[in-house]
């Protein structure tokens, strides 16, 4: 069926008590309408089949030319169906209603999606409970038109509902930079998967704003000659809001490919001295990990920021109750790059797979662990630039940590407790800030910082352990510091020789140990800080000489006497 000219067109094939209708084309689409100014409907509740026999591109519904009003409502129990082509191909401005079934097949591994909206814009397409896109390529693709071209898909995928490539993926969306724009809803199941090349859940080479409580999943992934990535979802930037499960995974017996979460990047670059990498993003990117949310890479990170350093800004919020997990033997479960990245960790981040869970780059990055139930499983090494970490637990509350924290500026005690098991676990190079909060070395051998500072009224405790400061920051007035040590002894030490240091003598008079005032004194390399025994420990200490003296007498007359 064809219209040249239509204005409030209207199709309708079956309906609500008729699923048995049926329009089917042998070499033809099977609805086209094909004038840019045209608006047109259709209602299907049976079946528009295109067989398509030359291959030629026979779509089931052809709307691709219209520039008005076009709308395409597949009831439940419909099927819009082409063979070697694009099932379904909405205009600018589609508006796509699924209750039913789209699909492409194919025999020769012909480019068939289920909807593309070619190089249209303004697409909107929701599919519900009972809603299947399954394509033999891509299940929902568009792309934009050139670099100046603003381009817009917005999808709802309801619970239940389920869009999948089969050959490509779960959407697709082709662009150049951060004018591209696509906004998703997911409740159901969005799922790519390569078979002859690349398969991701979601791969938009622009912006995305992306809330997801269902699943989105990569399958698989193959490159020619080269290593594939199998990502849950590859964008260039926006936001991601997650409370369902993100994957990517990889098919048994692979071995040329690794299952990652999420990749924040821009195009793959083909050509040149950086061919092989991929443009910096195209605008700021965050990520919510909320309660019950999983972010998993099943051979790979969970969460990479890779491309060249664009200047925008990364921030991944993993709230209580939600897991970053990556896998794989060598990845880090997040990896960042050259662009400011900002973490803030409530839940779990496993790098057990690899013993590694966070490696920032080059850029000023802040982790911030926060509440009681935080977990980092792995290393945390905090790339190049200036980097922070800050512990805010939250009163009443602790951090445990027994792995390695390096390439830190600064790590900040500010709520909570920072609990710390092993030797050395933050690098020398750290500087200690403790605003109000508890660093518990009980567990900690040893542990070196590369200055103190005091913010606001802290505490340490100490077990059998040797805590150095290699120097010493700013000391505010009129705040604390408290320390205990549960252990045979301790030692506590600043390098260098602080007696005429304004700063430290400060810090002595706010200090005690044990509840007991401080001395200290230097042994040519350190100044040893220790706690200045009770006046009644003195006093026996004096009793308990005199005692000693007077028996001393006592033998030296009874000798004299028997002489």
């Amino acid at each position: 069926m064809r219209a040249n000219a239509a204005s409030g067109f209207v199709i309708n094939n079956g309906s609500a008590t008729n699923a048995a209708a049926l329009i089917r084309t042998a070499d033809a689409d099977v609805i086209q309408m094909n004038v840019p100014a045209s608006s047109v409907t259709l209602n299907n509740y049976g079946s528009l089949v295109s067989l398509n026999g030359s291959g030629g591109g026979a779509q089931a519904v052809d709307f691709n030319a219209v520039t008005g009003a076009n709308t395409v409502n597949n009831h439940a129990g419909g099927l819009l169906l082409a063979n070697e082509a694009d099932a379904v191909r909405p205009g600018a401005n589609g508006v796509v209603f699924n209750a039913g079934t789209i699909r492409s097949v194919t025999a020769t591994g012909s480019s068939s999606d289920g909807i593309d909206g070619q190089e249209n814009s303004g697409l909107r397409v929701t599919n519900t409970a009972t809603g299947l896109v399954d394509a033999a390529r891509h299940g929902i693709t568009f792309g934009q038109k050139n670099a100046a071209a603003t381009s817009t898909l917005d999808l709802t995928n309801l619970a239940g509902g389920v869009i999948r490539g089969n050959d490509g993926s779960g959407i697709n969306v082709d662009g150049f930079n951060g004018k591209q724009l696509v906004t998703i809803a997911n409740g159901g199941l969005i799922a790519g998967n390569g078979v002859t090349g690349d398969g991701d859940g979601i791969d938009i080479d622009g912006l995305v704003h992306l809330t997801n409580t269902g699943v989105v999943r990569s399958v698989n992934a193959v490159e020619a000659g080269g290593l594939a990535f199998s990502e849950g979802i590859s964008v260039g930037g926006g936001s991601i809001v997650n409370s369902g499960t993100i994957e990517g995974l990889v098919a048994a017996g692979n071995g040329g490919a690794v299952g990652r979460g999420i990749t924040l990047a821009g195009n793959d670059i083909a050509t040149g001295p950086l061919a092989g990498t991929r443009e910096g993003l195209y605008g700021n990117a965050s990520i919510v990990n909320g309660a019950g949310g999983v972010i998993r890479g099943q051979s790979d990170s969970a969460i990479a920021v890779t491309g060249a350093a664009s200047g925008f800004t990364v921030a991944i919020d993993n709230r209580a109750g939600g897991t970053i997990r990556g896998g794989g033997l060598s990845t880090a479960a997040i990896v960042t790059n050259a662009d400011n990245a900002f973490i803030t960790n409530a839940g779990t981040i496993d790098g057990s797979s690899s013993g590694k869970a966070i490696r920032f780059g080059s850029g000023n990055d802040t982790l911030v662990v926060q509440g009681g139930g935080a977990a980092v499983l792995g290393s945390i090494d905090g790339g190049l630039g200036t980097n922070t970490l800050v512990v805010d637990a939250g009163a009443g509350k602790a951090f445990s940590y027994a792995g390695s924290i390096v390439n830190f500026a600064g790590v900040e005690v500010r709520s909570g407790t920072l609990a710390l098991a092993g030797a050395d676990v933050v690098a020398a190079g750290s500087a200690l800030l403790l605003s109000g909060g508890t660093l518990d070395l009980t567990a900690a051998a040893s542990q070196t910082f590369a200055s103190l500072a005091l913010a606001d009224g802290s505490f340490i405790v100490l077990g059998d352990t040797v805590l150095t400061f290699n120097g010493l920051g700013a000391i505010a007035a009129g705040e604390s510091l408290a320390l205990a040590h549960d252990g045979a002894g301790y030692t506590l030490r600043f390098l260098g020789d602080y007696a005429g240091n304004a700063a430290f003598l400060q810090l002595m008079g706010a200090t005690t140990i044990d509840s007991l005032a401080v001395t200290y004194s230097f042994d040519g390399t350190y100044t040893n800080v220790s706690a200045v025994p009770e006046p009644a420990g003195i006093g026996m200490l004096v009793g308990g000489l005199g005692i000693l003296a007077a028996a001393a007498r006592r033998r030296k007359g009874v000798a004299g006497a028997s002489r």
